[in-house]
């Protein structure tokens, strides 16, 4: 995807190329596949924490009726 950029002849296209490939390399193994999973494991149930602020939001449990109506 960023590869058209190591082919312009401007080095500032070349680098922000490359810096985006690596950004995006790095985003999807380090972050989403160790920095992630780690830190869900380690909250445990607060990782699903809410806030009170946002107590409005419907709630989307196992025994919620919304999830009732897709069930059938």
């Amino acid at each position: 995807m960023f590869a058209i950029f190591a082919t312009l002849s401007l080095v500032d296209l070349q680098e922000f190329g490359v810096g985006l490939a690596a950004a995006v390399i790095i985003d999807a193994t380090i972050v989403r596949g160790v920095v992630l999973p780690a830190s869900i494991k380690l909250l445990g149930k607060w990782n699903w924490w809410m806030p009170r602020s946002l107590s409005w939001l419907p709630s989307l449990g196992e025994s919620s009726p919304a999830l009732e109506g897709a069930r059938a």
